[in-house]
């Protein structure tokens, strides 16, 4: 997972611009090794996902212009959502074929931790996964009448939070992630201060949600992508 993670990290920074990149400057501005962003761009040039314009020089493939469009938004929103709150933001999607069933970790920006993405989110216990299930249709979710009871709360106040630590994830508010039709296709949240106030939790409340509303559509067009 973490190779892929890498690999898809070196792939949207190539994509971000109409223009070749060097190998050095990949990995200063993604943060990892020289020779590790050098074979994964011989990876790429090998399956024409991007090609060599000289030895040092790299650029993507001209029909990844669409790449270009839905990779970039996901960590730029991330990052400024993070910025403005000064904390970690946690971007949740479910898996292929699992809505409201499995959700897992997409992304993280900001003050990250232990936090990493392809990590397991727990449905119930946790904000994200709250937010997440109240967003669903009722008929895709099984709860007993306390979870029902919380998910209910959930759909009036517009988010969820947990006030400590569950399963790795930390005090967290949660918005769910529309994708405009009316579908949820994930949960983003913001992790709080301890203890947290419920100015703590409007303040986060915003940004979040404008948040949310961009990264709707490129989720979506994700989850279409790998079959879901």
């Amino acid at each position: 997972m973490q190779s892929l993670s890498r690999a898809l990290t070196v792939l949207a920074e190539l994509n971000r611009q109409d223009r070749p990149y060097g190998v050095t400057e990949l990995a200063v501005t993604i943060g990892l090794h020289k020779s590790t962003v050098h074979r994964i761009l011989a990876t790429f040039c090998a399956h024409g996902l991007a090609r060599r314009v000289d030895d040092h020089l790299y650029c993507a493939v001209d029909g990844l212009a669409t790449l270009r469009r839905t990779t970039t938004p996901q960590p730029d929103l991330l990052t400024e959502a993070a910025h403005r709150l000064n904390c970690l933001v946690v971007l949740a999607r479910p898996l292929p074929r699992t809505a409201g069933t499995v959700l897992e970790v997409s992304a993280v920006a900001g003050l990250t931790g232990t936090v990493t993405s392809g990590d397991a989110v727990p449905l119930r216990g946790s904000a994200l996964g709250r937010a997440y299930l109240a967003a669903l249709p009722a008929e895709q979710v099984e709860a007993g009448p306390d979870l029902q009871k919380a998910l209910q709360r959930v759909r009036e106040v517009g988010f969820a939070h947990n006030a400590r630590p569950v399963a790795g994830l930390p005090r967290m508010v949660a918005v769910p992630v529309p994708d405009g039709i009316g579908h949820c296709v994930g949960a983003l949240g913001a992790e709080l201060p301890h203890p947290a106030s419920l100015a703590d939790i409007r303040r986060s409340l915003p940004v979040l949600h404008r948040a949310a509303v961009q990264l709707g559509p490129t989720l979506t067009e994700a989850l279409l992508r790998r079959g879901a």
